[in-house]
Formats: structure tokens, sequence, C-alpha cells
């Protein structure tokens, strides 16, 4: 008998726009929307040429405009049909506020509703009148009250027939107000990267939370970050001056206006990751969510659900709530010994430093092990574990307020070559993933730790004795050491640049060893004894 499970993540399914113009910046004269790699638009001939930062808030005011013209119910009820949740804000629902309520139900300013956008099912007339007043402020409409001067979009998604058919629902509501947006799906990798070096206008993206904070859907965003696909903060949005950040109100010394993303989101993510106070750093996070939003680059859909199923012959798989799935404790019919599991495409890469899909973090999951991993207790409720480590200490609360960790390995731990697996390769590994050489994804996960990027705190003082230096207590930690950026690599293994594309240079020191790799059909992992 198989069972059926739905398990809401904490994820939010978005769409990206570009943040900054592309350089065919249409003529005064002309109303328009520039179709690469954003929205644009300019005055008409009666009125003075816009300035750049005039431009750039008449973008944002059309993202928002094209944002309210989806039905978010629509999508999850006779497109989803899993369960999903319409989304009116970026961070997802499940991570919580300061007073323990749900961080998402306390997002925006409105009073009637949560979030950033009414996403009630009555609401969206009136969201299409807003969306319609807007636009035509910039875009001429025919007899019929359709847009006639809006450039072509394309809306670029991985393969996959569930991104079609949302793709088409978006392609038709936007077609309802005169808008033509073509379709463009890629394989996963290629899209990955093309939404990476923010070639598209308009991208499907999704976004799951790499740790129980709403800082991880918020750090993505800063100018150098390797998550940040929307370009904030690059190119010609780099010096464009549009927004405003006051935090007096929490006792901080910063009150910007007309500046930079640099000056303003660059600077309060910064200061949520050195704050101790809960409330004010909670009220930090809603600032910074409110900033995001009011670019209009981002505009979440639905928050998803995880479905899959699992036979009753099938004993000791678990999920988490990143979307991790988890088999090394799995039987089936009482047996361990072949396990066939479908992760969809093959990953980008399987480096733990350089991974930052889902599908990769499950592989290397299984493979690796860090100073902690995520388990389940006796009843069955997900908790974080030691792994490597013998165990997951307190810290010690320095006097400059910084926080020292100091973490013991297991004994005769081995790689899979059969080398000794020492502290010291903890310490070169998250030296190399922080590292601004390395350039990885999620480089910023150590941000947290005195010293980064460059001369990260952590030192192996010998073969099984790792300390790390945090610039304050950070609740969320170790969760951080069960994460795959986290996990240890060998210097030796890695200075082959390719050693994480075949079975035979791969070397890891997790529950299993690779031993076999046919390229974009199928990865053999073998349990360890």
């Amino acid at each position: 008998m198989k069972k059926l499970f739905a398990m809401l993540l904490a994820l939010a399914m978005v769409l990206s726009l570009a943040a900054c113009a592309g350089d065919n910046t249409p003529p005064a004269t002309t109303p328009t929307v520039n179709e690469d790699p954003t929205v644009d638009a300019t005055t008409d001939t009666s009125a003075p040429e816009m300035t750049a930062e005039e431009k750039a808030l008449a973008e944002a005011e059309i993202r928002y405009a094209i944002s309210l013209l989806f039905d978010r119910n629509y999508i999850v009820d006779e497109i989803g049909q899993a369960g999903q949740v319409p989304a009116s804000s970026f961070v997802a629902m499940g991570m919580t506020d300061a007073d323990g309520s749900e961080f998402y139900k306390n997002a925006g300013s409105s009073d009637e509703y949560d979030g950033y956008y009414n996403v009630s099912e009555d609401a969206i007339e009136d969201n299409y009148a807003e969306a319609y007043a807007i636009l035509t402020k910039y875009y001429e409409v025919d007899e019929s009250g359709k847009l006639t001067n809006f450039p072509t979009l394309t809306y670029l998604y991985n393969t996959s027939d569930s991104h079609k058919a949302i793709g088409e629902y978006l392609q038709s509501a936007l077609a309802s107000i005169g808008i033509t947006m073509n379709l463009e799906n890629q394989e996963w990798n290629t899209f990955l990267n093309t939404r990476k070096n923010g070639d598209y206008s308009i991208a499907r993206n999704g976004w799951l939370a790499d740790y129980n904070d709403p800082i991880c859907f918020l750090d993505m965003w800063i100018t150098e970050s390797g998550n940040n696909d929307v370009q904030f903060g690059k190119e010609d949005h780099a010096s464009l001056a549009i927004y405003d950040l006051d935090l007096t109100d929490l006792g901080y010394d910063v009150k910007v206006e007309n500046g930079t993303w640099a000056e303003t989101y660059d600077v309060i993510i910064p200061l949520i990751k050195t704050c101790t106070d809960s409330d004010t750093r909670y009220a930090l996070m809603h600032k910074a969510e409110d900033l995001l939003m009011s670019t209009g680059a981002i505009v979440p859909l639905y928050f998803y659900t995880d479905i899959y199923m699992v036979d009753d012959s099938v004993e000791g798989f678990f999920a988490n709530p990143l979307g991790y799935k988890y088999f090394y404790n799995t039987t089936v019919n009482g047996s361990d010994e072949t396990i066939s599991v479908c992760l969809s495409s093959e990953p980008d890469t399987i480096d733990p430093a350089l991974n930052s899909a889902v599908d990769g973090a499950t592989l290397v999951s299984h493979l690796f092990a860090g100073l902690a991993k995520w388990g389940t207790d006796e009843n069955g409720n997900l908790i974080i574990v030691a792994d490597c480590a013998t165990e997951l200490p307190e810290g010690v609360v320095n006097d400059d307020g910084t926080v020292t960790y100091t973490y013991t390995l297991k004994s005769d731990l081995k790689w899979s070559d059969g080398a000794a697996l020492t502290a010291k390769d903890f310490e070169f590994a998250w030296k190399r993933a922080a590292s601004e050489a390395l350039g990885a994804d999620y480089g910023y996960m150590f941000e947290v730790i005195k010293g980064y990027p460059n001369e990260l705190a952590v030192e192996a003082t010998d073969d099984v004795t790792l300390t790390v230096t945090l610039n304050n207590a950070v609740a969320y930690w170790n969760e951080l050491l069960a994460f795959p950026t986290y996990f240890p690599v060998r210097e030796d293994v890695v200075a082959n640049e390719g050693w994480a594309t075949d079975a035979s240079t791969y070397v890891s020191n997790g529950a299993y060893t690779m031993t076999g790799w046919e390229h974009n059909s199928t990865i053999t992992l073998t349990k360890n004894e």
C-alpha cells in the first residue's frame, strides 16, 4: 500500500525580473518596455525625458503592476492541485517571527491582508484595476482597452510540464491586457546558468529555506551573493540612487535617502547578522523584505508543497523542510541491498562548496558528512545531531561579544580512499568555500564567522580539534553545520578541477561512496560498512 505525503515546504515559487534595464533604451517619444533584460518605461512626448532614477522608479512600478495581474488562487487550485498556498510575500510561510507567529503574516504595511499583495479569491478584480491604472500611465491603449505598445517579453523556465502549464497561464493573463509574452524552456543546468547571468526578462525561480530563519530568504540578494540572479547592485543598477533606508527607530545611526543598493540593502543584511536582540533583529528583517519587495523584481506566486509517495515496504526514509530526501537508513521489504531513486536531472555540480540546488544537495548529503547532520528522534521528529563531531557544544561568549566553539572529531574518521580525515580538512574546506577566489554561490553563508571572507577565524589546533569564532551568537548555527556548504573536502583532491565529475576521482567521507557515474543517466552510490 502506498501512502501519499504532502509536506509544506518553506519555499517560495516566484518570478524573477532582472533589476537593471538593458542598453536598448527607447526614446522619450515612445513609451515602451525594454525586452532584455527587464521592464523599462519612458514618458510621452509632452513630458521631459526621464532621468535614470525616474526611469528606474517607473520600471519598479510597472513590475509591481505585472505582479497584480496573476490569479494565484487559479494557479494553485487549477494547475498545481497539490495543496500549494498563494504567496503574498517572498519569505515563505513556516518561517517564524520574534514572537513565534509566522513571519509572512506580519509582512507588508496593509491592515487588510497579510504580505505585499491581497491574494484572496475576491481580490483579483481590484488587483487588475490597480494594475491597469498603473500601466496606462506609461502605455497607449486601443479601443478595446488593451495596451498597444508594450514590447514582447519572454518567460524563461526549466523543462517541465507543470512549469509549462504555469507559464501558459501567465502568458494568457498578460495577453488579456495586451502584453505578449513568449515561452522559452531550457534544460535544468542550462537554465540555471542563463538565469544566473541575468540573461532574461522574466524567469521562473523558487527558493527553499537553507535553515529555519527568515534571513536565508533575504541575504541571497546582496550585491555579491552568488544567488543574486536578479542582478541587484550590478552593472547599471549599481549606480541607481533610488532606495531609502531609515533604521533610526531601531537605534541605528542609519538614515539613507536616495541611496544605491550597496548603501541600503547591502548595509541592512550585515546588521541583521550581527544583531543579538531578537525583536530588533526581526524588525530589521521586515525592513529588508520591504526594501526587496519595493523593487517589483520579485513576484511571489505560491508556497510549495513537497509531494511524494512512499510504499509500506519502505522504512527509514525521511525528508526535511529544505526539500532534501534521506535514504541512508532506508530499507525496502527489510533489505537495504539496492534502492533506486529518481532525482530529476543530473546536478550541475556535486562539489559541496559549489552546489546550490536541491538535487545536488541530496546527493552530497549522502556522500559527505559534516560536523552535524539532519536526523530523526524516536518519535520521527526532525532534529540536528552530531555527525563527524563527538557532540555539538555550547559556544563560549568572549569579552568582545564574539562566540567561540570548539569541536572534537570522532576517532578514526576516514575518506573514501582510506586516508585519514582530520580537523585540517574542515579548516581548508570552510576557508575555500568562503573565499572570494572560489566565488561559491553559498560563500556568504560563512559571513557569520569572524574574518569572512578571506581571513576566516577557523583553526585546526590538532588532528581532531577544530575551533571557530563567530561574530556573535547565531541561533541557527547548528543548522549551518548540517548544510552541505559546510561539509569537508580534501585539499589534494580538489586540486584536480575535474574531481567532482567522475566516480574515479570523487573522494568523500559520508555514509555512501560513489562507485559509478554514467552521465545524464545513473549515479551509483555504495553504502559504507
